[in-house]
This record gives C-alpha cells, structure tokens and sequence, in this order.
C-alpha cells in the first residue's frame, strides 16, 4: 500500500466515524432514576427554567392525569387536586395540546409540583423544548423524555400510586454538544498532524534508500593518478568539484569506471545520491531486492577490448598474396594483402596474417580449401580491403 492510499484510508475512516458519531449522537444532559426498579431514564434539559442541581432531587413521580378528573393528561391547565404540600414531586406530562412547553411547566409549577417531564407523544429523538416569550417566572427545572420511556414511567405511576419515587440528576457521563462540536473541529488538526508524521517518515526512508552505506563506499577501488600516464580519453579534472588532478593523487574508481577525487564521491554517494554523477549508475552491488534497471536509463559503455593476433598459412601458387588485418569487436575488419614477387609458374605457400580485436586470442591455421569455405560467413561482415599487389606484372 502507497503512502497516498494510506492516507486516504486514513482520511475516509476519520469522516465515517464523524458521521456515524452525528448520526448517533443523542445530547441528554439528565437522567431519570427508577428507585425501585433502578432503571435509568434519559432526558433532555428545556432551554428555559433553572437546570438540575448537581446532588440530584429525589421526587415523588406523579401522573397528571391521576390527579385531574377530567383525565387532562397534557398539563395545559391546572390540576384539580394536589398532593400534600410537604411531600416534593414531579410532574408527568404529555406533549401536544393546545398549550406550548413553557404554559405546561408554568401550569404545573402553580399546581405545587417541584419539577415537570414532558413525555412525547409521538416516535422520534430527544428534543430541546424552546420559548419564544419571557421565562423569567419559570422557577423549576423542565426535562423531556421519549415516547417510549414516557410510556414506562406512566405504567410505573399508575401501578405505584403517590408512592412512585424517582431521582432526577444531572448526566456526566454523556457528551454535551458543545464537546462534540469541539471534537469534529480538532479531530481534522490531529489527522493532518498525523498524517504529516507519515509523510515525513515516508521521506525519510526514501532519502536513506537513495543514499549509499559508508561500508559500501570506503571498499571501492582507489587509484594513483599520474599525468605520465595519461592516455588521450582519459579525464583531467573532477566533475564535481572541476579541480584538475594533481600528480600522485588518490581518486576512487566507481564501479562504471569513473573516477573522481575521493573526498568529492564520497560525499556525493553518502549524502546525495548513490549513482554516478555522470552515467547515473547504482555503485551499490545489486540483491533480490533491488528493482529491474529501466531501459531507458542510460548504460556506461565499456572500453575493456583486447586484442587478438590469429596468423594464417594459406598454401598456393607464388602469386597467393600475403595478408594482413585488424579485425574489431564491431565486425569492422581492416586488412592489407601484399603478394611476394614470384614467377607466373613458380608454386609456392602463400602466407596471410590477420590481427584481431575481441574477446578472445590464439592462432589458427587453415588450409587454402578451407579458407574458400568460410566465404559465405565473411561476405556478412562489413570488411575494408586494402590490397597492395606487388607482383612484377603489376
């Protein structure tokens, strides 16, 4: 896996769990206490009205519609009756009406009761109850709770009676929204921040993978250089530092064959790159891990030819010409025949010497039958012939 693909899969898992943390995210800043059951209730605090104290309110919960006779199970009036006024409870009512939120909390909070929940009527998430009026009269805390859970806490109150207690505390364990907003605006700084640790890791090794080991460097070949050995292609100067050798200099040998000052290269190999400056060659040797060179890199040319002499008798009449040629590893042959002075009828050896560049040496001698043979095979090569004829005819 690339480091761009990493980093994108980094990035898309990030904004998942953004998403999935979104969709899921539920604010409840309260929770409702079943004491005898223990069962725990989740609410969402009105915007208007004091907020739960923080050491909690124990409470006797209390069904509106038990203490109204007209069964007014929404709160959007007064009840009837109420329980005695020493005893603290809690109001349950029922969302809808023809009232809003603040006139059944303000309804409730006239009939005696300590706080009020607002049960929903309907399926769906918490909601924060709003108002658009003053609320500044609103003296006790107002929570919301789901249909579902309304619908157990009136099952409770109605089997339990007065009896029914329930402790309301304020939540610490979920995450306010004000976290979450917080949260999805630093968690972008984090991933970036991480994601440039990768990217400088990612560097780092690259920069080390182009550069050469100093074990590797310190086993290269060094050479004396001296100008009264200096052949005509031979190179004078340094291309990296342009300082002409001097007598009796060391210089490193690289691997292709150039030479350079051995401060200079080594520097060069250990801190640069690993390739020869002028023909890009890794001086490194290569193992199984080392990548296919590409084709389209250019290759050093090597001038390590030798030469090869081969001498031929060819035997003849005495006008047979002696030969001699050089012969180079391009097939390009250049040879000189000269013929002996000898009478027309007089027979006589003939001689042929050839002298060859390639890979190979030796002398071989082959019979004038056998060197007719081998016509065919020398016509496809590309041969210069200089051919002197000193014959006394010509």
């Amino acid at each position: 896996m690339t480091f761009r693909n990493a980093s994108l899969l980094i990035f898309i898992n990030w904004l998942c769990l953004v998403v999935w943390l979104i969709s899921t995210f539920e604010s409840t800043d309260a929770t409702i206490v079943v004491v005898a059951t223990n069962d725990t209730y989740l609410d969402r605090s009105s915007a208007f009205g004091p907020r739960i104290s923080d050491e909690g309110q124990l409470l006797s919960l209390i069904a509106v519609e038990n203490l109204d006779s007209q069964d007014r199970a929404t709160g959007c009036e007064r009840t009837s009756t109420s329980p005695p006024a020493n005893v603290p409870w809690v109001a349950l009512v029922e969302r809808g009406g023809k009232c809003s939120f603040v006139e059944k909390v303000r309804n409730m909070q006239a009939s005696g009761a300590s706080a009020v929940i607002v049960g929903d009527n309907q399926k769906g998430p918490l909601i924060t109850m709003y108002a658009r009026e003053d609320t500044s009269d609103v003296m006790i805390p107002s929570v919301f709770v789901s249909q579902t859970h309304y619908r157990e806490l009136r099952y409770f109150g109605m089997e339990l009676g007065k009896g029914f207690l329930v402790r309301m505390t304020p939540d610490e364990t979920d995450w306010p929204v004000l976290d979450v907003i917080i949260f999805i605006i630093i968690s972008p700084a984090i991933v970036v921040l991480f994601l440039f640790f990768l990217w400088k890791i990612r560097m780092r090794q690259q920069r080390l993978a182009d550069l050469a080991p100093e074990d590797v460097v310190k086993n290269l070949p060094i050479k004396i250089f001296f100008k009264s050995k200096v052949q005509e292609n031979d190179p004078l100067e340094c291309v990296i530092c342009l300082e002409d050798y001097e007598d009796e200099e060391e210089l490193r040998v690289l691997p292709c064959r150039h030479v350079y000052h051995v401060a200079c290269i080594d520097s060069w190999l250990t801190t640069r790159k690993k390739f020869c400056p002028i023909c890009k060659r890794d001086i490194c040797t290569p193992t199984e891990n080392t990548p296919l060179l590409d084709s389209s890199r250019p290759r050093p040319e090597y001038n390590s030819t030798r030469e090869q002499q081969q001498s031929v008798d060819i035997p003849g009449s005495s006008n047979s010409p002696t030969t001699t040629g050089t012969v180079s590893s391009s097939s390009f042959v250049t040879a000189t025949a000269s013929s002996s002075p000898s009478g027309s009828n007089h027979s006589g050896p003939g001689s042929a010497t050839a002298t060859a560049n390639g890979s190979g040496s030796g002398t071989k001698t082959r019979s004038g039958a056998e060197s007719s043979q081998q016509k065919g095979d020398a016509s496809r090569q590309d041969v210069t012939i200089d051919v002197q004829d000193s014959s006394e005819g010509l």
